[in-house]
C-alpha cells in the first residue's frame, strides 16, 4: 500500500503516516495468547488516518488526504463468521434507516488483479459471504474483481436525493492474508494452534464523505434529532427577554440544543435567518406568549403550529427527536 502512504524519515529510519486500522488491530489481537473462547475479538477504531491522494482526485469533503472512519475489525472462528456478518447487517439496515437513506444496492466484490492470498482462501472467503447474504435474505450483484487486495467484501450503494449512488458500508472478509502475515493464533477446541478470520466493516465508511453526502441528502435540513440547533427562541422586543431565557432555559435543560435570539430585529428577519440555518422550530414569543406563558412554534417548511406551554412544545420535540423521525 505504500504508493499512498506519506513517509517521513527520522534518524536513519523511515516513518509511515498511518493509512489505515488494520495493521495496529492486528498487533492489539497479537498482544496476548487467546484461546477459542475468547472469539470473537472485537476492536473499533475512529483515529485519524492520512492517504497520499493525488490532487486531481481530491473533491471537497467526498475525497480528503485526511479523514477519520467508523472501522471496526472482528477476529473470530470459522464457524462464527456467518453470525458476526448477519450482526454487521443488521448494523448496516438500522443505521441506514434512520438518516433516511431508503434505496440500495447490494454488490458482492470478488478478487482484484493485485491481491495476496491462497485460490483457496479466496474461494472459501467468498463463498462465506455469499452464504451470509443468502441468510439475512438480502439481494446483491456480482462485482468482479472490485475486492480489497486481502479478501472480498460486501458493499452497500445507496442512492441520495439527487438521484446519485455512493459506495457507502462495507463488510471485508480476511481468511488468512493479514491474519498470516501478522501470525496471528488462537488455541482451537482440541489444543491446536489456528488462524483466526479477520472481519473489516465500515458502516458509515469516511466520517467526512458521509457528512458531505448526507449535506447535500438533506440539503442542509437534518432530521431534528440530528440539527445543530434544535429550536431557536424569537423575542419580539425587549419585554420578552426574561422569559425567552427562561423558555430557552428549560428547553436546554429537557436535554435538547437551542439558541435566544433576542436581538433588536424585526420578527420576519429573525425567522428568516433562522430558515436560512435549517433550524426544525422557531418558538415566537410576545407580550401575549409572556402573559400566557406559552410559545408560539413555527417550522422550518413555513407551518405554524398551535400555541402551547413551554412543556407541551418539549414533549412534541421530543416526539420528533427520535432518529428516524422528522
Amino acid at each position: 500500500y505504500q504508493e499512498n502512504m506519506y513517509f517521513a524519515p527520522l534518524e536513519e529510519r523511515e516513518f509511515g503516516v498511518k493509512p489505515m486500522n488494520c495493521p495496529s488491530h492486528c498487533l492489539l489481537y497479537a498482544e496476548r495468547k487467546r484461546s477459542y473462547r475468547d472469539l470473537p475479538v472485537r476492536y473499533a477504531d475512529f483515529g485519524r488516518l492520512h492517504r497520499a491522494e493525488r490532487s486531481g482526485t481530491l473533491h471537497g469533503l467526498t475525497r480528503v488526504r485526511s479523514f477519520s472512519q467508523d472501522d471496526a475489525h472482528i477476529f473470530c472462528t470459522p464457524e462464527q463468521i456467518g453470525s458476526e456478518i448477519l450482526g454487521v447487517l443488521r448494523m448496516i439496515d438500522e443505521v441506514y434507516s434512520v438518516f433516511g437513506f431508503s434505496q440500495r444496492k447490494v454488490f458482492l466484490s470478488t478478487r482484484p488483479e493485485n491481491s495476496i492470498g491462497t485460490d483457496e482462501m479466496w474461494e472459501r472467503a467468498e463463498s462465506s459471504l455469499a452464504g451470509a447474504l443468502d441468510a439475512a435474505g438480502m439481494a446483491y450483484e456480482i462485482n468482479p474483481g472490485d475486492g480489497a487486495f486481502y479478501g472480498p467484501k460486501i458493499d452497500f450503494n445507496f442512492m441520495d436525493a439527487l438521484k446519485r449512488w455512493w459506495q457507502l458500508a462495507t463488510i471485508q472478509l480476511d481468511f488468512g492474508a493479514l491474519p498470516e502475515r501478522f501470525d496471528l493464533e488462537y488455541v482451537a477446541a482440541d489444543g491446536q494452534p489456528a488462524r483466526p478470520v479477520m472481519i473489516h466493516r465500515a458502516v458509515l465508511g469516511t466520517i467526512e464523505r458521509f457528512m458531505g453526502i448526507l449535506i447535500e441528502h438533506c440539503a442542509g435540513a437534518f432530521p431534528v434529532w440530528l440539527a445543530p440547533v434544535q429550536v431557536k427562541v424569537l423575542t419580539l422586543t425587549e419585554r420578552q427577554e426574561d422569559f425567552g431565557r427562561e423558555v430557552a432555559q428549560a428547553i436546554e435543560a429537557a436535554g435538547f440544543r437551542v439558541e435566544l435570539d433576542d436581538r433588536n430585529e424585526k420578527l420576519g428577519y429573525k425567522i428568516r435567518a433562522a430558515q436560512l440555518e435549517k433550524v426544525p422550530f422557531m418558538l415566537v414569543l410576545g407580550d401575549k406568549e409572556a402573559e400566557a406563558r406559552t410559545v408560539a412554534p413555527h417550522t422550518r417548511s413555513g407551518e405554524t403550529l398551535p400555541t402551547e406551554s413551554v412543556d407541551g412544545f418539549i414533549e412534541r420535540l421530543r416526539a420528533a427527536a427520535v432518529p428516524g423521525n422528522g
